[in-house]
């Protein structure tokens, strides 16, 4: 008994969390250690390290990690600062930013897929109107600094 019970625990580790298949979340989820999600999550999911969407897993929000290994449903935007593996069985409905990004023969993904550390920030509201460019000339946009595709 006691080796079932210490192999759960290296499984796991010590520091992790674990969403079981049979609970739904409704609202985010921020930690600061890595986990695994086998339930299902209505809202945004932030955490350090490595975070696995298992085959029963969904997530509804956005998720952000540092290393991403997901098998399940994710309905959101995905911003990874490291690495993110798409299994051959996941489903993504939204965009992709990693910096390094892997994905298996028979994953969908549905949205676009940008090499970026950047996570997305909301809009400024309270910026100081820039004068506006003259009639007949065009302006120019500024240059995306830190997003790049791979294509």
């Amino acid at each position: 008994m006691n080796s079932i019970t210490e192999l759960f625990r290296n499984a796991l580790g010590k520091h992790r969390f674990l969403l079981p298949r049979q609970v739904i979340v409704q609202g985010g989820i921020e930690a600061t250690i890595p986990g695994r999600i086998d339930g299902s999550v209505k809202g945004d999911v932030r955490t350090e390290g490595l975070l696995i969407i298992g085959q029963q897993g969904s997530v509804r929000g956005n998720v952000y990690a540092t290393d991403l290994v997901a098998y399940g449903k994710i309905y959101g935007d995905i911003y990874i600062s490291n690495k993110a593996v798409i299994s051959n069985v996941a489903y993504v409905k939204g965009d992709v930013n990693a910096l390094v990004l892997e994905v298996k023969e028979g994953a969908v993904i549905e949205g676009a897929i940008r090499k970026s550390v950047a996570a997305r920030q909301a809009p400024e509201t309270d910026k100081p109107d820039e004068a506006a460019a003259p009639v007949g000339e065009k302006e120019t946009p500024p240059p995306d600094e830190e997003v790049a595709n791979w294509f």
